[in-house]
């Protein structure tokens, strides 16, 4: 399964998978950038502020009854972080022209008004309206805030922040409080606006009769300058091993182990170091959960998780504050093993199968279709689900063990309560 590419204006590509399967049309814009501390904020508050209204529909409600007069389209914003980029992500799903009443012409009214959230938004003096601006703002700060509560996540993203610290990879997607406060109307539009010129724009459609989604996506108002060149992901070679503690009113403790990698999406031997992490902790067969969990019954929760693009692997569990020393211990002795080449042929074919099947249930989504590529336009290559699946299919022992063998211990960070000893 291969997407069609189409070439809408310098640096802007849309990439079509025409297909009977669903009964919806599927359309996902990506706007990227680097992260950068000076826009990191801005570009997360951008998508939320465009979602309320447009020039046609001022306002999030008449833009809802618009959509749902058009049979239930459904339009909505994200933003989403891949190695050292920041993407803006833009989604419209509407039924299938073929399967209702006046189909095309509900297909064009849909996807005019999506381009012009996109393309052409709601503006106010020459800048975001204040009102809705002012509103998405105190949203944003509190959904920033509002990460301690989740103390899983939180753990995770103090380690990852504290093991680039100096890197761009260190700046949480959504910004901090501090630089969301700073923000203004005018700034943050004139900063989309060279966004929208310069920066690469890419369009994934997934669903039947697509053929007419080049001509229309080229109507909407382009103006592009020239392509601006983005940040490539930095690599650092002074790993020295940290151990961090923080406190906090809670009864258990989340261990956090972070590795720098070897590898990358690029490497060659990319595909050895998806399957050694599926073998240490992505699966209820992995090394982590039956010698960590099920053994020695030091955690009620622990898995290991990639971020290729970046070449990060890190290792969470759920663990009782005293139990931290043997957690730490039990977790490097699994690591070593992989390392070693201590891997049954039972753990790599259930990997290799796990794998595989995550890839084959993913093409039952046109959305989960599109967003395995974003990884992919990072990195300016895209792959097909099969070229993915015949390549982990094809990983051996031995490239399992050299891409473990890459893998350096940066980070250890445990989140306890007050009480209790780590």
């Amino acid at each position: 399964m291969d997407f069609v590419h189409h070439k809408i204006a310098e640096g802007v590509n849309l990439y079509l998978y025409e297909t009977n399967k669903f009964a919806t049309v599927t359309v996902k814009v990506f706007v990227q950038d680097s992260l950068a501390p000076e826009t990191v904020a801005a570009n997360a508050l951008i998508p939320t502020v465009l979602i309320q209204g447009t020039k046609s529909y001022p306002t999030r409600m008449s833009l809802v009854q618009k959509m749902e007069s058009l049979y239930g389209c459904v339009l909505g914003a994200d933003i989403d972080k891949i190695g050292e980029r920041q993407i803006m992500e833009f989604y419209f799903d509407v039924v299938t022209p073929d399967l209702i009443p006046n189909g095309k012409q509900v297909f064009r009214e849909g996807l005019a008004a999506f381009g012009e959230l996109i393309t052409d938004p709601l503006v106010e003096d020459g800048a975001f309206r204040k009102d809705y601006f002012q509103k998405e703002k105190i949203n944003l700060a509190k959904m920033v805030d509002g990460l301690i509560n989740d103390k899983q996540a939180y753990a995770v993203w103090q380690a990852v922040k504290a093991m680039c610290k100096d890197e761009p990879f260190g700046l949480y997607k959504y910004g901090e409080r501090n630089q969301i406060e700073q923000l203004e109307p005018q700034a943050v539009y004139d900063h989309y606006r060279r966004l929208l010129q310069s920066n690469p724009i890419d369009i994934f459609a997934v669903g039947p009769s697509l053929e007419n989604l080049p001509e229309l996506i080229s109507l909407w108002p382009w103006q592009r300058t020239a392509l601006n060149e983005l940040s490539q992901v930095s690599v650092r070679e002074d790993i020295r091993e940290q151990e961090l503690h923080e406190k906090q009113d809670m009864q258990q403790a989340i261990l956090v182990m972070g590795y720098r990698t070897a590898q990358r999406y690029l490497s060659p031997d990319y595909y050895g170091l998806l399957v050694a992490n599926g073998i240490l902790g992505a699966f209820p067969h992995s090394k982590l959960f039956i010698n960590v969990r099920e053994r020695a019954s030091l955690a009620y929760y622990v898995n290991s998780s990639l971020e290729g693009s970046k070449g990060l692997l890190t290792v969470n569990a759920g663990i009782a504050p005293q139990t931290y020393g043997q957690a730490v211990d039990i977790i490097r002795r699994q690591v070593a093993e992989l390392q070693n080449g201590s891997i049954t042929d039972d753990e790599l074919l259930r990997t290799k199968m796990g794998l595989i099947s995550g890839i084959r249930k993913m093409l039952d989504d046109p959305g989960s279709i599109i967003d395995r590529n974003l990884i992919g336009i990072v990195h300016e290559e895209l792959r097909s689900p099969q070229t993915v699946m015949d390549r982990i299919a094809s990983v051996t022992k031995e490239q399992v063990q050299e891409a473990a063998q890459g893998l350096k211990l940066d980070t250890i960070y445990c989140l306890s309560g007050q009480k209790g000893e780590a």
